[in-house]
């Protein structure tokens, strides 16, 4: 004879990834066929970047900035894991870092001078969450490309979750590039 049978789920405690357990999935190149970030203990998958038009963004932007640097110790990345705490690591398109950088794993926050976004359907995630992650983070310079609007939004001084001073710069308007006296133009 056949009883009705009530299936009961199991329960699973929550369980939060954390930087190492990132920094080792990393290690093992467990990510290697795709873009992952670490956001508050939660495992993201990422697009990958958005063809032509992102990554001729992402070089302009990257050469820029080493021109501007010249003659400092500054150091630069793109697709940089950055650890703003530890629960979270997210990815920047350009990061400029100070010289004593870990070379492996996320780069922790603190070393991170400036990070830059290269933009066409994340504008509302760039400017949301990500923006107070990174001022939350401390990390002095937050420029997002938004190649839609052909405008660079440029964050200083963290305070809290967000950056004090906000700008919207267009494309071919000189930018100031912290740290030093020299500006860049965009596009």
């Amino acid at each position: 004879m056949n009883k009705p049978v009530r299936l009961v789920a199991e329960s699973v405690p929550d369980t939060a990834f954390t930087v190492r357990d990132y920094a080792r999935l990393m290690e093992f190149g467990d990510f290697q066929e795709m873009r992952v970030e670490l956001v508050r203990g939660e495992l993201r998958k990422l697009m990958m970047p958005a063809g032509f038009s992102h990554g001729e963004m992402t070089a302009t932007l990257a050469y820029e900035l080493r021109v501007a640097f010249t003659g400092t110790d500054r150091r630069f990345a793109t697709d940089l894991a950055i650890e703003i705490d530890s629960l979270t690591v997210r990815g920047g398109d350009i990061a400029v870092v100070l010289p004593d950088t870990p070379r492996t794993g996320p780069a922790p926050a603190r070393y991170v001078v400036m990070v830059a976004e290269i933009e066409l359907t994340t504008l509302g995630r760039d400017i949301g969450e990500k923006l107070a992650d990174y001022a939350r983070a401390g990390i002095p310079d937050y420029w997002i490309a938004d190649l839609e609007a052909c405008v660079m939004h440029v964050m200083r001084l963290p305070e809290g979750d967000r950056y004090r001073e906000r700008s919207v710069v267009p494309f071919g308007t000189p930018i100031a590039v912290p740290g030093t006296d020299r500006t860049i133009t965009i596009g």
